[in-house]
């Protein structure tokens, strides 16, 4: 198994169509990620975090997307898109719920009345 995986024609880890200065720029971005995560453990696993801080650490990337959540309805905009999505997804689908049940009911009220469908046979007979 393991000589099946030394001889794959190429190598999924190396990236041939980035230069050099590329390829060093994402390093140096990977180097910095992993300075944040440290820094984002050293301030989790800090166990005298509440006696300073109020025990909150403020997260600027967690603060944006809570705003961005709680203002969101702000920056809506209407747009042909959204005016469809809005119909078939929501209008649509409860006016066919509706209609559908509504003509059910009717259908049901109706024989019941006339008498087609005997008491006995009646499903919610507890409820008409």
């Amino acid at each position: 198994m393991a000589d099946q995986a030394k001889k794959l024609p190429w190598d999924p880890w190396k990236n041939y169509d980035i230069s050099q200065r590329e390829l060093k720029a994402i390093r140096e971005r990977a180097k910095m990620r992993d300075a944040m995560k440290a820094e984002w453990q050293k301030k989790v696993t800090d166990p005298y975090r509440g006696s300073h801080d109020g025990g909150h650490i403020f997260d600027p990337a967690v603060q944006r997307f809570m705003s961005m959540r709680a203002t969101n309805f702000d920056h809506f905009k209407v747009t042909p898109k959204t005016t469809w999505f809005g119909f078939l997804y929501i209008v649509l689908p409860v006016g066919l719920l509706t209609y559908i049940s509504t003509k059910d009911k009717e259908e049901n009220e109706a024989k019941l009345r006339s008498g087609q469908v005997p008491y006995k046979d009646r499903l919610w007979k507890f409820m008409y």
